[in-house]
């Protein structure tokens, strides 16, 4: 049943809502053509009805009119709706039970295949047994026959290894009388020779205690004579370095004149403007060419008493002092200078 509502759920559904519909028709008391009237609450009648007293208390409701032949109607409809859904259900029914006779001698036939499946497996697994049988029966004859071979060729191997060891005895026996007799005019030969190296190895010990004795004063001197460059070299770069300070320090010194020169020159040319601070102060960059000539002035980290008419008026300081004064030395030149400017 379960399965059946699950696979038809509409139908089922349907006929559900239609028996629920059946048996409120049939609960309703109909009477062919009566009009229900409800009255007010006001109205007067003597003695009115029991159901038409219980309406009474009720809100007003609007009047309506049934009709019993369309009731008639609409029930031999959901009559006919009714059996057709029984004739479907009885049809679903059958056919339902077909497939479960279907469906039995379908596992019937699968358990007979299966049965004849699994006696074909046991046959097969015996053949397969009964050909492991043999083969492993092959193979032991195989191996049998590979470990007679091999001691076939064993002892055929150590015939031939018993041949060839008293060959080569024979050999080594006569290569062992030759090997003495060359090694005895080898003895005496190495004995002239060790002789003869002995002499030389001595005459070479001579040699070398010469030649150890005149590298070690060779050593000597070159280390004395490297000891007196070092000396030399450290005394010269003493004084170089004492020579670089010194020019470091009269270089400085010019370089100061220079820029003090400079910065009188440019004070030299400075015009008051009224209302000027004398705490003013700014950095002035110049840039200028090696005859002082002024290419360019800057105004620089001016303090907040420098106004812009300070400013205007040093550079305009600048401007008169062309052209600037020449460094004391080439050198010293600087196309870029540099320098505070105070009132």
């Amino acid at each position: 049943m379960l399965k059946f509502i699950s696979k038809h759920p509409v139908s089922v559904f349907l006929a559900f809502m239609l028996h629920i519909a059946i048996v409120g028709a049939f609960s309703i008391n109909w009477n062919s053509k009566e009009v229900i009237k409800v009255s007010s609450q006001g109205e007067q009648d003597n003695q009115p009805p029991q159901h038409v007293k219980q309406i009474a208390q009720l809100e007003p409701m609007k009047t309506f009119t049934v009709d019993a032949s369309q009731v008639q109607a609409q029930l031999s409809k959901l009559k006919e709706q009714q059996e057709a859904k029984r004739y479907e259900q009885k049809m679903l029914a059958a056919k339902t039970d077909q497939e479960r006779e279907r469906l039995k001698e379908l596992q019937k036939k699968q358990e007979i295949e299966r049965a004849k499946a699994d006696k074909a497996k046991q046959q097969a697994e015996e053949q397969k047994r009964k050909a492991e049988a043999e083969r492993k029966k092959t193979e032991e004859a195989k191996r049998l026959a590979l470990v007679e071979k091999k001691k076939a060729d064993e002892e055929r191997k150590k015939a031939e290894q018993a041949k060839k060891a008293a060959l080569d005895a024979e050999k080594q026996s006569k290569a062992a009388k030759e090997k003495a007799a060359l090694a005895e005019k080898q003895r005496l030969e190495e004995e002239k020779k060790k002789k003869v190296l002995e002499k030389e190895l001595a005459k070479k010990a001579e040699e070398k205690k010469a030649l150890e004795k005149a590298a070690i004063e060779a050593q000597r001197q070159k280390e004395q004579q490297e000891a007196a460059a070092a000396l030399q070299r450290q005394l010269d770069e003493e004084a170089a370095e004492l020579r670089a300070a010194q020019k470091r320090k009269q270089m400085l010194s010019l370089r100061e004149s220079y820029i003090s020169s400079i910065t009188a020159k440019v004070k030299d040319n400075w015009r008051t403007p009224a209302r000027i601070s004398p705490d003013a102060q700014c950095d002035l960059k110049i840039t200028q060419s090696p005859g002082g000539n002024i290419t360019s002035v800057k105004v620089l980290n001016c303090n907040k008493e420098a106004t812009k008419q300070f400013k205007e008026a040093a550079e305009k300081a600048v401007y008169r002092a062309e052209p600037l004064p020449a460094p004391p030395v080439k050198e010293l030149f600087e196309r870029e200078i540099t320098f505070e400017f105070k009132p």
